[in-house]
């Protein structure tokens, strides 16, 4: 839970960015887990691409909840952990067609959880 760790992550969100290339207004909304209104197909896509840089998905897309609440422990450090794992359990129950939705959806959850 080191500045480094933070500061890769938020390397990773950049390179997905760039990849996906999402516009600098969405970008900054989705790097400080604010909702970009009417999410592109890219804006969709951008968790999914950090997810996977960090290997947080299998290979089928189902997320690994072990490493994620590692990660999230990073991004969230004032979150106790068993409000953590309950609110990644009941976000990850969530079915979506595909990855980009599945993660998108599963990350509103979370952030909107936490800040409940």
């Amino acid at each position: 839970q080191s500045a480094a760790d933070m500061a890769a992550f938020k390397q990773l969100q950049q390179a997905c960015i760039k990849e996906l290339n999402i516009a600098a207004g969405d970008a900054s909304l989705l790097t400080t887990d604010k909702e970009v209104a009417n999410p592109s197909e890219s804006v969709k896509c951008f968790h999914s691409c950090v997810y996977k840089k960090l290997g947080l998905l299998s290979d089928d897309g189902t997320p690994n909840a072990d490493k994620i609440v590692k990660v999230a422990q990073v991004r969230f450090p004032n979150l106790p952990l068993d409000k953590l794992k309950a609110l990644l359990t009941s976000c990850g129950a969530t079915k979506s067609a595909t990855t980009c939705d599945f993660v998108y959806n599963y990350e509103k959850c979370v952030v909107k959880g936490i800040k409940a």
